[in-house]
């Protein structure tokens, strides 16, 4: 909640105008929207808005909306193991304090950013296959990831005719906190369930197992009457931002 409530302060902070207007007087250009194609990969649609709060500063908000598609055959995943179809989408928020180390007074130039992000992942996926023991198993996975990154990039931003901006931000490094949960339930008749459960259980051990132990170490399988759920408790990991962002300035 306190991530939440400084996100939003953040946010009301940006759309407030009197107190910003009587500081920046002396050119047009103090507000920014632009659209951020990078984030397209992760399943989200990003806009941004900066506000110049004096010459040299300004805040800035993200704001990302999920587009859920198919992951099958992307990142690495195999499309013939026991993943038969992995769709999500991801919903993003960030809000940063941009400063600029040039000479301009208009939103250009070089600048360092610090920001706060708040990512949340939502999906699904069906799985079925067979285990080493020959047992068959089929489930559908319902999955809730949520992240909270603290992170600061580099950047340089040019304004075309002072109206068209363009941004290119790298050497962004962030540190974060993945948690959430996986959900299964057996897609068979439920006179089976407790068989299916088990192999399934087996079959998620199996692979979490498998996994780096910075994540295995944070992962708990737990088997209730009728789903198998994985919880993924606060895991720290390291994630680097770069890319580019097209926009108007008025």
């Amino acid at each position: 909640m306190k991530i939440l409530s400084l996100l939003v302060f953040l946010a009301v902070y940006a759309l407030s105008g009197k107190a910003q207007d009587q500081i920046v007087t002396d050119y047009q250009s103090k507000n920014l929207i632009k659209f951020l194609p990078f984030t397209l990969p992760f399943n989200s649609v990003s806009f941004e808005y900066e506000r110049l709060i004096n010459p040299k500063n300004s805040v800035v908000l993200q704001v990302g909306i999920p587009n859920q598609q198919s992951i099958m055959g992307k990142y690495g995943i195999n499309p013939n193991s026991d993943l038969k179809t992995a769709a999500f989408g991801s919903t993003i928020i960030r809000g940063g304090y941009r400063h600029y180390t040039g000479k301009s007074r208009l939103p250009k130039g070089f600048y360092l950013e610090p920001y706060l992000k708040y990512q949340h992942f939502k999906g699904d996926a069906s799985i079925a296959g067979v285990d080493d023991q020959g047992d068959p198993y089929s489930g559908n996975s319902e999955i809730k990831l949520n992240t909270v990154n603290l992170g600061c990039q580099m950047g340089v931003q040019f304004l075309i005719a002072k109206r068209v901006s363009l941004d290119l931000y790298f050497l962004g490094l962030e540190g974060g906190l993945l948690s959430g949960k996986i959900v299964t339930t057996p897609t068979t008749n439920s006179e089976y369930n407790p068989i299916i459960l088990s192999v399934l259980k087996n079959v998620i051990d199996q692979n979490i197992a498998d996994a780096p132990a910075m994540i295995r170490n944070k992962l708990s399988t737990t088997q209730t009457a009728s789903q198998v759920i994985v919880n993924l408790s606060s895991t720290p990991y390291p994630w680097i931002r770069g890319g580019i962002s097209l926009g108007f300035a008025f």
